[in-house]
């Protein structure tokens, strides 16, 4: 489920899965994108993974499949 996808400021796409209690944030950086999984029952950052600025549909795919989020 995309809960948010925001063109107008560094966040471009959130995914959640309340399930597992977790959600991956695809953020625009200065140089690309960075995808970080939230740990968010703990309320911690899990992981964080940078991508170039030309791979913006690698990155969400992958924000994606962290989250386990099928769409």
């Amino acid at each position: 489920m995309v809960i948010s996808q925001i063109s107008n400021t560094a966040q471009v796409a959130t995914f959640v899965n309340v399930f597992y209690g977790i959600s991956s944030l695809v953020t625009q950086t200065k140089k690309g994108y960075a995808v970080t999984l939230l740990d968010t029952d703990a309320e911690m950052i899990v992981a964080t993974r940078i991508y170039p600025v030309t791979m913006l549909d690698q990155a969400v795919a992958y924000a994606k499949k962290i989250a386990d989020v099928q769409e």
